[in-house]
């Protein structure tokens, strides 16, 4: 999964190409599926006879399609889902990652904290998003419990100054590709939602269940 800094640069690119009613509803639903528990929160399921997992997109538009065009929250929410999947075929199929040998998902997951800083840098990123009033009461609570407070101080220790550090896969130059791809993918995703047209595919960007991390 892409990181949420990630996906608050994406987020801001979107901002700047689309109209939306409240941006920092959109910013919060664009990070919260990460402070929940993520088979949940990302709404993973198998299909295939269990061949393959994927993002239930199509459960997500079925509950809240009519929400996200009202309400910018929910569309930040199907847009890190959205993100997530583009994520995972930009990993595995455009840079063929390979996370079996041992040490590599850690040295991963280093390079996120060593990018997050380049992109924070980069697209201007500040520590300004605030919780809504009254999240616990929001109807998307009943897809799992999730550890808002815990997030939150997770999310500003990004912002914290950090010496800078080598990478071993997930490169700034890759970062920057994937936030232009992502973003552009995500205009038109949006287009299609609020035309009632067909969004993204849920089996078109379903992945092996063997030998897959993210």
């Amino acid at each position: 999964m892409a990181s949420s800094i990630v996906h608050l640069a994406v987020t801001d690119e979107l901002i700047k190409r689309n109209d939306f009613s409240d941006t920092n509803r959109l910013k919060f639903g664009s990070v919260i599926p990460d402070a929940g528990d993520k088979i949940p929160s990302h709404l993973k399921v198998s299909i295939m006879d269990g061949r393959k997992k994927t993002y239930d997109f199509d459960r997500f538009r079925a509950l809240y399609g009519k929400r996200m065009l009202s309400d910018d929250l929910y569309m930040g929410y199907y847009l890190h889902l959205v993100q997530d999947a583009l994520y995972r075929h930009f990993v595995y199929d455009t840079y063929h990652w390979d996370p079996s040998p041992t040490g590599n998902i850690e040295r991963l997951h280093k390079d996120y904290s060593a990018v997050n800083c380049y992109v924070i840098r980069k697209y201007g990123l500040v520590n300004d998003l605030e919780v809504p009033d009254g999240f616990e009461r929001e109807d998307i609570n009943r897809l799992c419990a999730f550890d808002v407070q815990g997030f939150m101080s997770e999310l500003a220790a990004y912002f914290l100054p950090a010496a800078e550090e080598p990478v071993f896969f997930f490169t700034k130059e890759m970062s920057d590709e994937f936030i232009a791809e992502a973003a552009e993918y995500c205009c038109e995703e949006i287009r299609k939602i609020r035309n009632g047209e067909s969004g993204i595919n849920m089996e078109e960007y379903a992945w092996s269940r063997a030998g897959s991390v993210l």
